[in-house]
C-alpha cells in the first residue's frame, strides 16, 4: 500500500475541505489520506468542534492540506456558531488568496433512511458551495465495504436520482465516488478534486466580495429559515400541549397534568433557544482572527486576515 506521503517541496499547498454530519467519518478519512492524527470520535457525541487542518501532504504533483469541519448538528455547539465557525474561515484564505480546490461532501451508505440532520447538512453544503462551484465538488459514499453489493447499490442509485437527495448536486456537475476505507479509494478520490481549477464558493464571494455578514449570505438565509420553521413546530406543538392541560385539569388527571406540564417546559425551553439562536445569526458578523487547530503544530494557532 502506498503510505501518504509528508510535505518535504516549496509546492504550493491546495485545499480541500471535508463536510457532512457529526460521525459520518470525515476525520477518519483525512486521517487516512493525510497521515494526520486528528481525533476521532467513538459515539454520538462530535470531537469535531472546530475547523481542523490535516498535515500537509504529497499526492502526485500536489501538496495537499484537507480542512476537517464539524456537522450541522454538532453535540456542543449550535447550527449558527457551526456556520459562523465554517464562514470565518472560508473568508480568511480566500483574503489571503488561498482558494479551495474542491469539497467533498461524506455520507455513510450504512444509513438505511436520509434522516433530517443528514438532509440539513447537505443543504448547507449545497448554500455554501453554489451552483457554480459544485463541479469542485465531490459526493463521497462512505463505508462502502461495510453493506452488501445488492443494497448498496440500489441506496447509491436512490441518493443519486432523487431530487430530494443527492440528484440535485450531481445535476449541477458534482461527481460522486464510493470510499471502501483503503488509502487508494481517498487517493482516487483526492486526485479528481485537486485537479480541477480552485474555484470560490459561493459564501466566499458574499462575504469577501459582496461584503454581507453571515445572515445575509444565502447559507445564512436558509439557516434563519430552518430555525424560524423549528420554532414555528415548537410554538404549534405548545397550543396543542395547552388544551391537553385544560383537559386533564377539567378531567382532574394530575398525573397526566403533571407529565404535560413538563412537555410543556422542555417544549418552551426549545423554543426559546431556537428564538435566541436566531437572534444571534441575525447579530453575528465575520470576525477578523479565527483560531483553528493545525495538525502540523503544538496546540493551536490563529489565522488573521
Amino acid at each position: 500500500m502506498i503510505m501518504p506521503q509528508r510535505h518535504t517541496t516549496k509546492k504550493k499547498t491546495i485545499y480541500i475541505m471535508v463536510m457532512g454530519p457529526t460521525g459520518v467519518g470525515k476525520t477518519t478519512f483525512i486521517n487516512l489520506a493525510s497521515g494526520s492524527t486528528l481525533r476521532v470520535g467513538a459515539g454520538l457525541e462530535s470531537v469535531t468542534d472546530c475547523v481542523q487542518l490535516s498535515q500537509p501532504f504529497e499526492l502526485d504533483q500536489w501538496t495537499i492540506t484537507l480542512v476537517d469541519t464539524p456537522g450541522f448538528d454538532d453535540t456542543s455547539k449550535s447550527d449558527t456558531e457551526i456556520l459562523t465557525m465554517i464562514s470565518d474561515y472560508l473568508a480568511i484564505i480566500a483574503k489571503k488568496k488561498e482558494t479551495l480546490s474542491g469539497v467533498l461532501y461524506m455520507h455513510r451508505i450504512t444509513d438505511n433512511r436520509v434522516g433530517g440532520i443528514a438532509l440539513r447538512n447537505f443543504r448547507m453544503f449545497m448554500q455554501l458551495c453554489g451552483e457554480k462551484a459544485l463541479p469542485n465538488a465531490a459526493i463521497v459514499l462512505n463505508m462502502w465495504n461495510e453493506v452488501s453489493e445488492s443494497v448498496r447499490i440500489a441506496r447509491r442509485d436512490e441518493l443519486l436520482g432523487n431530487e430530494k437527495f443527492f440528484k440535485p448536486a450531481v445535476a449541477a456537475g458534482a461527481t460522486s465516488f464510493e470510499h471502501d476505507n483503503t488509502l487508494e479509494s481517498a487517493q482516487r478520490i483526492l486526485r479528481c478534486i485537486a485537479a480541477k481549477h480552485p474555484e470560490m464558493l459561493l459564501i466566499q464571494q458574499e462575504i469577501v466580495k459582496q461584503h454581507k455578514s453571515v445572515c445575509e449570505t444565502s447559507a445564512g438565509m436558509a439557516l434563519l429559515g430552518e430555525l424560524a420553521e423549528q420554532e414555528k413546530k415548537h410554538r404549534e406543538r405548545l397550543k396543542e400541549v395547552q388544551k391537553e392541560i385544560e383537559e386533564a385539569i377539567r378531567q382532574q388527571d394530575e398525573e397526566d397534568r403533571r407529565e404535560l406540564e413538563e412537555t410543556q417546559r422542555r417544549l418552551e425551553s426549545a423554543r426559546h433557544k431556537l428564538l435566541n439562536e436566531q437572534q444571534r445569526l441575525r447579530a453575528m458578523k465575520t470576525t477578523r482572527t479565527f483560531r483553528i487547530k493545525d495538525a502540523c503544530c503544538l496546540g493551536s494557532s490563529a489565522i488573521a486576515d
